[in-house]
């Protein structure tokens, strides 16, 4: 989060697959829009909706959260400015048909959006950043190491991408 603008109160935060909510409830910290989860499994989906639901935490500054059953590589992206997480979700095939959606969605109406790439599994993010770029409308913003963060016993590595002024 730190490598992003302060400002994002206009954006919608998208967790693409999202699991338990986790990553959902660490985000409603900011003041996000919105933040939707975007999971395909359904026995997580319901986990996560009942996480949300319990949730209580003060520092919350996004109260509008909610989990989508749906297949990643059919998800409608909203038409609001976006953030877009990726943490190891799923196949570098299933990766180039959801990035293939934003792109198209980007390029129905255009707007800002960042895509957050975390991994920490096969060096994914060696085939997500290359396939990021190759989309010719995202740009690399320079971002810190993730300070001593390990994924069981692999280091996390992460890149944040920004579109460029006109997708």
């Amino acid at each position: 989060m730190k490598s992003l603008p302060r400002d994002l109160g206009d954006h919608t935060f998208i967790d693409i697959g999202s699991g338990k909510s986790r990553t959902l409830l660490l985000a409603s910290r900011y003041p996000f829009a919105g933040i939707i989860g975007v999971e395909f499994a359904r026995e997580l989906v319901d986990i996560a909706r009942s996480n949300i639901e319990r949730f209580r935490d003060p520092s919350q500054k996004c109260r509008a959260l909610s989990v989508v059953e749906a297949d990643a590589a059919a998800y409608d992206f909203p038409e609001a400015p976006l953030v877009v997480y990726f943490y190891n979700p799923f196949s570098k095939d299933v990766f180039d048909i959801v990035l293939k959606n934003l792109v198209s969605s980007l390029e129905r109406r255009p707007r800002d959006c960042f895509i957050v790439y975390g991994s920490s599994s096969h060096r994914a993010i060696d085939w997500a950043r290359p396939a990021i770029h190759e989309t010719g409308i995202f740009r690399q913003l320079p971002v810190p190491a993730m300070p001593g963060f390990r994924d069981a016993i692999r280091t996390i590595d992460y890149a944040v991408f920004q579109v460029q002024a006109a997708a």
